[in-house]
C-alpha cells in the first residue's frame, strides 16, 4: 500500500478542471501565453555557445539582440485563422517565446553570429581575450635621463 501526504491544492486543481472541461468542453488557456524558452549555453576558452528548440517557428519568427551585455531571444508566431469547430480540446498553441541571457563583459559584440535550422537557434558568441599581466619596468632619476633598475639588484643585499 502506497502512503502519500494530502494536499489540498491538488484537489482544488482537481475541481477546476472537472468545473470548466465540463462547463466549457475544453481544457481552460489564455489566448495568449508567452513562454519562457528552455536553452543550452555551453562556454569554452574560444566562445559561448546557446542552443534553444523552437519548434514550429520560422526564421522570421524570430528575433535575436544583443544590448549591455544581455542577449535576448524573441519568438513570435502569428497562427492562421482557425475555426472553433472541430476541435474537442486544444492545447497545443504557442504563440511567443522570450528568454534574455546575461553575457560578461568580455565578448566580441561585432562578431555574435545566430543561425536557424530545423527548429534549433543556435547563437555563437565570441569571448574577447582577457588582458594579460604585464610587467612594466620602473625607471629611476629624471625623465631625460631614465634608469632601468633590476629587480634581482633591489631585492639582494651585499654585506
Amino acid at each position: 500500500m502506497v502512503v502519500t501526504r494530502w494536499n489540498p491544492w491538488t484537489d482544488l486543481f482537481s475541481l477546476h478542471d472537472q468545473v470548466f472541461n465540463d462547463a466549457i468542453g475544453r481544457t481552460f488557456m489564455p489566448e495568449r501565453v508567452v513562454h519562457s524558452l528552455p536553452l543550452d549555453v555551453r562556454q569554452t576558452d574560444e566562445a559561448f555557445l546557446i542552443e534553444a528548440s523552437l519548434p514550429g517557428f520560422k526564421p522570421e519568427d524570430v528575433e535575436v539582440t544583443f544590448d549591455e551585455n544581455v542577449l535576448t531571444i524573441r519568438g513570435t508566431r502569428q497562427e492562421e485563422e482557425i475555426s472553433r469547430g472541430g476541435y474537442v480540446q486544444r492545447e497545443r498553441h504557442l504563440n511567443s517565446v522570450y528568454r534574455q541571457v546575461g553575457l560578461p563583459a568580455e565578448i566580441k559584440a561585432d562578431e555574435i553570429t545566430a543561425s536557424f535550422d530545423n527548429g534549433i537557434l543556435t547563437v555563437l558568441v565570441p569571448r574577447a581575450q582577457k588582458a594579460q599581466p604585464v610587467r612594466i619596468p620602473l625607471t629611476v632619476g629624471s625623465v631625460d635621463q631614465p634608469k632601468l633598475i633590476d629587480a634581482a639588484v633591489v631585492g639582494s643585499t651585499t654585506g
